[in-house]
């Protein structure tokens, strides 16, 4: 009875060899990804509970507790793509573990039947689903590999705003006069983003003007570093710097740079450097619009 056993063991397992073998690779990768699916899941969760976000724009909007909507809302985002990514990798997964062990049947049909089959489905996938499964495909990529986060601060086609929301197909970006632009995944992976808070929130804000030619750079640098040192957005963490970028025939083209916490105090940062500035220069009589400057001599 015992040899017999064995024997019916030995003749099933020499028959279904490929199948069994097969099925054990197709259950270990199921069980690894899904373990690495949840630990990312947990982690990106945590990394979003825990992240200091500020808005692009200081503001006092009409809406009470706006990062902790921000945070719900991502959480919620979140959730679903990854709860989706692991209620469709068992389909996937069997979908093609079906066409791996009928690798050999599929080969011996006639080849034009074969044609056929593949060219409807190439068009099906083609026109009806390609951008659906494109924007799919992009958005799991953008879950693993994070080039984008929920609560980051970026430019995207000169748009300035807030990452609000990651979705399957598509994501958001509330713009800084909180418009929302919303972006297919595929196009947020192609686009090249500027993000302002990747690794860190820090920014050089920096404002560039212009004064007349004959101007005394002396001036203009003191009138400049002192304009940024009295911006209350300024971290003060080392002296402004201030830059002659180029000389032209009208114009001196001038830098003023100084350090600020957080895209949203680089905003404010620039405004006072613009208005003192400007303040600053009209007192001391030095031109800035150069042009006008040498029409009005030129005439006089």
């Amino acid at each position: 009875m015992f040899e017999q056993a064995l024997h019916f063991i030995f003749k099933f397992t020499s028959e279904y060899y490929f199948l069994i073998l097969t099925t054990l690779a197709f259950i270990l990768v199921y069980l690894s990804v899904k373990i690495k699916i949840s630990n990312q899941k947990n982690q990106t969760l945590l990394r979003l509970k825990k992240r200091i976000i500020s808005d692009p724009v200081e503001t006092d909007s009409p809406v009470n507790n706006q990062i902790k909507n921000l945070k719900e809302f991502g959480t919620q985002g979140l959730e679903s793509r990854f709860d989706f990514i692991e209620k469709a990798l068992p389909f996937v997964l069997a979908i093609l573990w079906f066409i791996v062990i009928n690798l050999s049947y599929i080969t011996s049909l006639p080849p034009a039947y074969v044609s056929v089959v593949a060219a409807v489905l190439s068009v099906m996938v083609g026109f009806a689903l390609r951008p659906f499964l494109e924007n799919l495909f992009s958005g799991i990529v953008i879950s693993f590999f994070k080039s984008v986060k929920v609560g980051d601060t970026v430019i995207i086609d000169d748009h300035y705003g807030l990452i609000e929301e990651i979705g399957l197909t598509h994501s958001t970006l509330k713009v800084w006069d909180w418009n929302r632009l919303v972006i297919p995944n595929t196009s947020l992976l192609q686009k090249d983003i500027q993000n302002l808070t990747k690794n860190d929130t820090y920014l050089w804000a920096h404002v560039e003007f212009f004064v007349a030619p004959d101007t005394n750079l002396e001036d203009v640098k003191k009138i400049a570093i002192q304009a940024a040192m009295d911006s209350n957005y300024n971290t003060r963490t080392e002296e402004p710097s201030f830059w002659v970028m180029n000389l032209e025939q009208e114009a001196i083209k001038c830098w003023i740079a100084a350090w600020a916490n957080t895209p949203g105090d680089a905003w404010e940062l620039r405004a006072d450097m613009r208005r003192n500035i400007q303040d600053n220069l009209r007192i001391k009589g030095i031109k800035t619009h150069s042009k006008f400057y040498f029409k009005q001599n030129h005439s006089s």
